[in-house]
């Protein structure tokens, strides 16, 4: 199972290299620096990345059937019964009469009437009959319950339930550093001017930007998984395969739930009466134009649910399908983010909660190290683990650019109102 358990590992690498390169090509559609010769050439690694997964899965597939393969051995034909040469030959049959069907068999000393059993006595001559007369004939034999111990099982490949909502990792900005603290200075936009100058008078010395540092303070996240030896000898199953899939899952809810803290922590959210409305204050006054262009929607699957049943004034929905955008769906051109709503703090299924921010400017997540590996136990108690080790410390980068609007379905219900009244004005 080694063969089967290296190519896993080897898909599990290349999904994540093809997820990242996807992410990549889709941010180059807003970015005016890249080429479309650059998309192209993307999309092109994109098709060769995902040839080899297929090819690894077929590779897979077909190291499980193998390691499945069973073999049994054919029995020996049963010997026929020899004829002894000093019997006589048999007397040709006798034509059938009314009666009770016989056979004859001789023992030697005379003829030995046998009883025959009844052909109606099958399954398929007990159902014919029944269908003719009515009659029911109990047969018996041997059932499945008999034969369960030699009857052999087949285990199909094993299926996974698809994460249903997008990875924040992969939304934020990634920062690899090398020390458990430090700080990424950020300059601050200048308001200074350059002053009016006279001959041979003094230059006037301008004010130099604000320098705001983001620090980092390195955490450890680590988790495990327990597996016994017997468990590896007796299945065939590529246990652990499956085991380092789910640590990459352990990590990846981890960071979902670090980010989200980080783009709620100290941040007052905004009451909403109308969420709509609300949404476009966002965009329109709380961000600069920069900043704007770069904001993404993260909503609460209620959020969600409410803001698709609006319409705008020209009896389109609000959420439209983008496929330039990450997650598919952009909602007052911002691209939207679901995400399930009891990962809002404090929030319970069915809130409405939204946050309007540039993701990558306001979430850092610095990152030292990340190592899966097995662990073996000195062999007294027989037993391996599969561990994860996290270094990292996602921080709250820019508090100033996020947005954090809580409503109510009333502040929904206000939304449609006035985009209805809107269409009918222009009607």
């Amino acid at each position: 199972m080694d063969k089967i358990a290296e190519r896993k590992g080897d898909l599990a690498k290349k999904q994540q290299a093809l997820d990242d390169k996807k992410t990549e090509i889709r941010s180059f559609v807003d970015d005016a620096d890249k080429t479309t010769d650059e998309v192209k050439a993307g999309m092109s690694d994109i098709k060769e990345k995902e040839a080899e997964i297929e090819t690894l899965k077929e590779e897979i597939a077909i190291l499980e059937q193998a390691a499945g393969l069973e073999t049994t051995g054919d029995e020996p034909d049963k010997a026929e019964p020899e004829q002894r040469s000093d019997e006589p030959n048999e007397p040709a049959d006798e034509e059938p009469t009314d009666e009770e069907p016989v056979s004859e068999s001789r023992n030697g000393e005379g003829i030995m009437k046998l009883d025959v059993v009844d052909a109606k006595n099958t399954p398929e001559q007990a159902f014919e009959t029944f269908l003719k007369t009515g009659e029911k004939r109990d047969v018996t034999g041997l059932a499945l319950s008999d034969g369960a111990v030699i009857i052999p099982e087949t285990i199909l490949p094993p299926e996974h339930e698809e994460n249903q909502y997008p990875r924040l990792g992969q939304l934020i900005r990634n920062v690899t550093v090398k020390t458990t603290t430090g700080k990424l200075p950020v300059f601050d936009n200048t308001k200074d001017t350059l002053k009016a100058h006279t001959e041979y008078s003094a230059t006037a010395v301008n004010e130099a930007s604000a320098i705001t540092p983001v620090k980092w303070d390195l955490q450890t996240y680590t988790g495990a998984y327990v597996f016994s030896q017997e468990l590896i000898s007796d299945s065939a199953y590529d246990w652990q395969g499956e085991l380092q899939g789910q640590l990459i899952e352990l990590r990846d809810n981890t960071d979902d739930g670090l980010i989200m803290t980080a783009l709620t922590t100290g941040i007052t959210p905004v009451t909403s009466t109308d969420f709509v409305a609300d949404l476009k204050t966002a965009l329109n006054v709380n961000l600069k134009p920069v900043d704007k262009k770069n904001a993404s929607i993260v909503l609460s699957q209620s959020a969600y649910n409410a803001l698709d049943q609006i319409k705008d004034a020209m009896g389109r929905p609000m959420l439209q399908p983008s496929i330039a955008s990450a997650t598919g769906e952009v909602v007052l051109g911002k691209q939207v983010i679901v995400v399930e709503d009891t990962l809002f703090p404090k929030a319970k299924e069915g809130d409405i909660n939204a946050i309007v921010a540039p993701l990558k400017k306001a979430v850092i997540n610095f990152k030292l190290a990340e190592i899966t590996g097995q662990f073996q136990d000195t062999y007294d108690i027989w037993y391996k683990q599969f561990g994860i080790f996290l270094r990292e410390n996602v921080v709250q980068a820019r508090k100033d650019v996020i947005i954090n609007i809580k409503g109510s379905q009333e502040a929904v219900n206000a939304s449609a109102g006035s985009n209805t009244t809107d269409g009918d004005t222009a009607k």
